[in-house]
């Protein structure tokens, strides 16, 4: 990776194996293997990814300054939620009937990318205007939502305010 600001990763192997080794300080057990790590672990488990990383903050921060422009977050949006009948074969009360089953589809925009200083920028606005409101450490915050891409700012800038008073 020469430019890890403006990498754009791509469907293929970007390293060589191998890719486990027997961790060292285990002695054979009949019938079980030696077990296995990361060729980095391989006596000893990594607990941060560098010497410099303590916190969720810090892996966050240490991300927008490694890696840039590159893409951090992808969402994408729905064009159009299509809807479908068909028969299908099931079994009620011992007997075979052809029953009718809805079913609905999803047609989804393509990708659209927030880098990683975009990612950043907008943690800290949200960490800043929910200090703002007057969140501090102690406060809990009910975030009620799905899974989307716009959670993961507000529960990084949340962590912020509990990390940073």
């Amino acid at each position: 990776m020469s430019d890890p600001k403006n990498f754009k990763p791509s469907a293929r192997m970007s390293a060589r194996g191998p890719f486990t080794v027997e961790a060292s300080g285990y002695e054979p057990v009949k019938g079980e293997t030696i077990p296995r790590r990361h060729p980095i672990a391989k006596d000893k488990l990594v607990s941060t990814p560098s010497e410099d990383v303590r916190t969720m903050f810090d892996i966050f921060k240490r991300s927008a300054d490694r890696f840039g422009n590159a893409k951090a977050l992808g969402t994408r949006q729905l064009v159009k939620m299509h809807h479908d009948t068909k028969q299908i074969k099931k079994i009620i009360d011992g007997k075979e009937k052809q029953v009718e089953r809805k079913w609905s589809y999803y047609e989804m925009s393509g990708y659209s990318y927030i880098s990683f200083i975009e990612y950043e920028r907008m943690v800290l606005q949200i960490g800043s205007g929910l200090r703002q409101l007057g969140l501090a450490k102690g406060d809990r915050l009910h975030l009620f939502a799905a899974t989307r891409c716009v959670c993961f700012p507000i529960l990084r800038g949340y962590a912020l305010i509990c990390i940073h008073p």
